[in-house]
């Protein structure tokens, strides 16, 4: 998928418009008050009500297909922004970060910790200095409270002229056109120069990115650097390019306030750099397009996607021997190798960057994959449950395990497993009716009636907290 083409223009913002709807009926209930909730001393809106709106605005982005959820790609912006996070004192609040999937440049954060990157970002920043540095700002933003101040001040107005201010804020992130028309129209008369975060805001933001990239060992050098780049490619027309600036706008006095804060670089025997191999992963993974300067490694993650597994084959196998312990080189090496039915070589790479890292999501799930289109169900079995006692959240792993007991003919496992993927991706009332099929079934022994009839239970008790 192609995503700066004109049809998947309008495909976004039509879903943006469901999104929008959507967060109507969500925000509601959460804030549903006589009079909405202030963010000053009286009746301010609680840490548990931002992580409720941030979570279901995250899943409602994640239903309308906005977010990317490849393993590796999630597992490295998340292993950037924690290491950021592992610097900063006082943390009242979890923090998840995940890509959005768009070519425009742009962030945002979410009330409750939830931080997106648009893939069209990433593509812009050079270094993970700089992509730390976006980071740490919207980390700012959610700890100093920042789009709920905006929420706060946009007046004494219905329930419904503030819900749109506080959509705005959020869909400003993914779709600036979109998030600015529902803060204007939101706007009480003369309010709406609030549309952009205000300046003391993002200079608060910048101080406190850059103490957060300082403490935690990265070249806070990155903030300025990237801050010149959205300058740069702005353009004579101003902003239509990037759309980071105009939540986030950027000026000489901006740019001159983070230079003067910037400090000697503390190195701290940091673990290898890899953001050049997960920014080439995303871009062919976006499709988000290359040139002839690209790296050999984007060379032949593109041979690959087109299916030219043999070009492909020489430059992914030259990189991964002279470097077999890169999780990227061995995952495209070991896929392509599947692409050439090379399936026994394959699944030794796989193996070989397990023992380098047990446990690892992606590697797990890729070899999973090769294991079961080779009906290997028992070897795959061993691995998935390691998975499961190490996720055991993750809806991915029991879709997985249901797979692979049906591959092995027992279909009351398999049963099991699929309520246990229901119960986590909140379709309860499936999980409830495949908890009495499993109920209803014949010699069943007491262990597993007494487990059944427990998970069954928690799930009425939760409904009855709510």
């Amino acid at each position: 998928m192609i995503l700066c083409s004109s049809s998947n223009k309008v495909s976004l913002g039509s879903r943006l418009t469901g999104l929008f709807i959507g967060l109507l009926f969500m925000v509601t209930p959460i804030l549903a008050n006589d009079a909405l909730p202030l963010l000053g001393e009286n009746s301010a809106i609680s840490l548990a009500q931002e992580k409720t709106i941030g979570q279901q605005f995250y899943e409602q982005l994640l239903a309308e297909d906005l977010v990317e959820t490849s393993p590796i790609l999630d597992r490295y912006i998340n292993d950037l922004g924690n290491r950021l996070l592992s610097s900063m004192q006082n943390r009242s609040r979890e923090y998840r970060f995940f890509i959005v999937k768009s070519a425009s440049v742009n962030a945002f954060a979410v009330p409750g910790g939830y931080i997106g990157i648009n893939a069209g970002l990433i593509k812009k920043a050079r270094t993970q200095h700089q992509l730390a540095s976006v980071l740490a700002h919207e980390i700012a933003h959610v700890k100093l409270r920042h789009g709920l101040d905006l929420y706060e001040k946009s007046g004494d107005v219905n329930n419904l002229t503030a819900l749109s201010v506080l959509a705005g804020i959020f869909l400003g992130g993914v779709s600036s056109e979109l998030g600015n028309a529902l803060i204007f129209g939101g706007m009480a008369s003369g309010q709406q120069a609030m549309v952009s975060f205000t300046r003391e805001n993002e200079y608060e933001a910048d101080r406190f990115g850059m103490t957060l990239l300082q403490n935690a060992g990265f070249d806070s050098r990155g903030m300025v650097e990237f801050f010149k780049i959205l300058d740069r490619n702005s353009g004579s027309s101003g902003l239509q390019n990037i759309e980071y600036l105009r939540t986030h706008p950027i000026n000489q006095n901006r740019i001159s306030e983070a230079e003067s804060r910037l400090k000697p670089i503390v190195y701290q025997g940091q673990s290898i750099d890899y953001f050049p191999v997960f920014k080439d992963y995303l871009i062919d993974q976006m499709r988000l397009g290359s040139d002839p300067s690209d790296s050999d490694f984007l060379k032949g993650l593109t041979f690959k996607r087109e299916a030219q597994y043999e070009k492909a084959n020489k430059l992914l196998s030259k990189l991964y021997q002279r470097n077999s312990e890169n999780i990227w080189y061995g995952i495209a090496y070991s896929q392509n190798l599947q692409h050439l039915t090379r399936w026994d070589e394959a699944e030794q790479v796989y193996r070989q960057l397990l023992n380098l890292f047990p446990y690892d999501l992606a590697i797990s799930l890729q070899l999973l994959e090769l294991l079961k289109s080779r009906k290997q169900y028992g070897s795959a079995l061993e691995i998935a449950r390691k998975m499961e006692n190490r996720y055991s959240e993750l809806p991915v792993v029991y879709a997985q395990l249901t797979e692979i007991y049906m591959g092995l003919g027992w279909p009351l496992q398999g049963l099991i497993s699929e309520a246990q993927y229901h119960r986590l991706t909140g379709n309860e009332n499936r999980a409830v009716k495949l908890y009495d099929e499993i109920l209803a079934t014949e010699d069943l022994d007491i262990s597993t009636v007494s487990r059944i009839e427990e998970k069954r239970a928690a799930i009425f008790d939760s409904r009855k907290k709510e």
